[in-house]
């Protein structure tokens, strides 16, 4: 037996397919795993950003962590400069920062974070 789909059947059981996963591992708990596949360079809507800004690249462990979490890498990023230029470094010649997204904890109590960006 031959099926003949039109183009827009096909791209409905496309997008249904991916719907289909989606939900598969948004019920299997596996809120990273959507990201990594949707998100791979920012933060889903449901994870948040922290700023880690070090004011020497020199010195490793002067270490600056924001108090508040952002909701994606460009808020990150302005903080970030924003803290820079308070320091001196508006365009981060001595200084570094990452933004980490999307903190998940391990079965032991511990976690990190699914992404690391600069």
């Amino acid at each position: 037996m031959k099926f003949n789909l039109t183009r827009r059947t096909k791209r409905r059981l496309m997008w249904a397919s991916l719907l289909a996963l989606i939900l598969a591992t948004a019920l299997d708990g596996s809120k990273r795993a959507i990201a990594d596949l949707i998100w791979p360079d920012d933060a889903a809507p449901w994870e948040k950003v922290t700023a880690v800004y070090y004011p020497d690249r020199e010195k490793l462990t002067d270490i600056r962590v924001s108090d508040t979490s952002f909701a994606d890498l460009a808020s990150c990023r302005a903080h970030v400069i924003e803290r820079a230029t308070e320091n001196g470094d508006p365009d981060l010649n001595r200084g570094r920062y990452d933004c980490a997204i999307g903190f998940y904890r391990d079965d032991e109590g511990r976690g990190n974070y699914r992404l690391t960006i600069q």
